[in-house]
């Protein structure tokens, strides 16, 4: 297909470098790749029960990327429209956030008031006096000097500045540094301002993060404006706001069945099952309860991000046989569903057969195109059998490919990293039990299903 063939371009030339590189290091290390785990999914408004507000998107995202509580605090208010701008806004202890639609999708979807120029509005003592650029001495490492406002930012408060978000989060500084008694604590501190914040120096502090602390601007505009900031109650279902809610959920390791077969025809052998017999199967597992799951559900359970119904079990084939069609069928009329890893090149199944197995929630998965040991072929044609099984199918089925299934259960080191090379989420074995776990994300278990098994036989496996 020109999908396929046109991502095969692309690629064959860096995959013997990503091949050569990554078996390198697999053969130093001598361990199997693991996988990151998936972020949780973020809240979309988390409530702060040491002020009673809530917080909702996009400004808890921003709160949470530029700096938080130290460099935010608590919000005071809910977010309201400010009658002036009309621009929906809230007020934290150190800032006010304004919603500006316009910038939708950019980082200057929210932006910050300026609090600091608002509070020192007619304040003529030396220290808000503008430097003229031109009397002004060159910068050093520890002092630079602003045109725009006509002030320096000089060492301690330097450093701060730059390394919390600088002009972005504090605007540019508008006075040099003076002494100045803190309305709260009736302590007096070398302070500077900003556009946007006051930094104050607290030496009883030094050598803490807490040396440097900020002013609560944004408390001072909200008194200022008589802004309600009295506790709201908590929505039903809104979570404290708690930064493990935003943490990677942790993997975990359990057992599963996960049924492997081939063939479904009329003469039973290791590789071929009768439809009869495979229904007999089915029926059995739906009396006993358990409940079919695709293999994507089963990663997701081992990623730490979904979870299985009680009594799962996943049922796979491999090869794409035109007699799968079946068994698919009597799946579908039980309400039941599995895993069809398909050779692209050499099913039998029928394109509409494909489709409509994943139309009726079947989960498609890649066998490579014509089935080879993949172990002792080509890195060109590992390549091939890998990206353009995978585009083939996905056309066909309109349903991501994510899975790889071996053929022949073969890999090795160079293979795995190959598939993960390719974007697949993740592989499985041809056999190896019922023990799913994170360290084997590339080579998950499968259980052998012979088509002379009887019935007896083949609840062992499930037991």
């Amino acid at each position: 297909m020109l999908h396929a063939a046109s991502l095969r371009s692309r690629t064959s030339s860096i995959l013997p470098i990503i091949l050569l590189l990554t078996s390198t290091v697999l053969a130093i290390a001598g361990t199997m790749v693991t996988p990151q785990p998936a972020a949780a999914a973020a809240p979309e408004i988390v409530y702060f029960p040491v002020t009673g507000h809530h917080v909702s998107e996009p400004f808890i995202s921003t709160w949470r990327k530029l700096g938080g509580l130290a460099t935010f605090g608590y919000p005071l208010s809910e977010a309201v429209v400010d009658p002036d701008s009309g621009l929906t806004v809230q007020y934290f202890e150190r800032e006010r956030f304004e919603y500006h639609p316009e910038n939708a999708g950019t980082e200057y979807e929210v932006l910050f008031a300026l609090l600091g120029s608002w509070l020192t509005v007619g304040r003529t003592e030396p220290a808000f006096t503008p430097i003229r650029a031109e009397t002004a001495p060159p910068d050093t490492p520890e002092r630079a000097f602003y045109a725009p406002t006509g002030h320096y930012l000089s060492y301690g408060f330097k450093s701060y500045w730059e390394s919390h978000g600088g002009l972005r989060i504090f605007g540019y500084p508008i006075s040099e540094e003076f002494a100045e008694v803190n309305a709260d604590t009736g302590q007096t501190y070398t302070v500077q301002y900003f556009e946007r914040a006051r930094f104050e120096y607290h030496p009883e502090h030094a050598g803490t993060p807490y040396e440097i602390l900020l002013g609560r601007l944004g408390a001072d505009r909200a008194t200022a404006l008589g802004i309600n900031t009295a506790a709201v109650p908590r929505q039903d279902g809104v979570p404290d706001y708690d930064e493990s809610l935003w943490a990677p959920p942790p993997p975990r390791a359990f057992n599963i069945p996960v049924l492997m077969y081939h063939h479904v025809g009329e003469d039973a052998a290791r590789y071929t099952i009768p439809l009869w017999r495979f229904e007999q199967q089915i029926d059995w597992l739906q009396g006993a309860g358990y409940n079919t799951v695709t293999l994507s559900e089963v990663y997701d359970a081992v990623e730490g991000i979904g979870t299985l119904p009680p009594n799962p079990v996943a049922i796979t084939f491999d090869d794409g046989y035109a007699e799968q069609w079946g068994a698919a069928e009597a799946m579908r009329v039980r309400g039941m569903r599995g895993t069809f890893f398909i050779l692209s090149g050499a099913s039998t199944l029928a394109d509409w057969q494909i489709r409509a197995m994943a139309d009726n929630g079947n989960e498609i998965g890649s066998h490579s195109i014509s089935h080879p040991d993949l172990t002792t072929v080509s890195d060109g044609q590992l390549w091939s059998e890998l990206v353009d099984s995978r585009a083939t199918l996905q056309a066909i089925s309109g349903q991501s490919v994510d899975i790889f299934a071996y053929p022949y259960g073969a890999y090795d080191s160079r293979v795995i990293w190959a598939v993960e090379a390719a974007e697949y989420r993740a592989a499985v074995a041809a056999w190896g039990g019922t023990w799913w776990s994170p360290e084997k994300w590339w080579v998950e278990p499968r259980i052998e299903i012979g088509g002379t098994l009887t019935l007896d036989e083949f609840t062992v496996y499930l037991r």
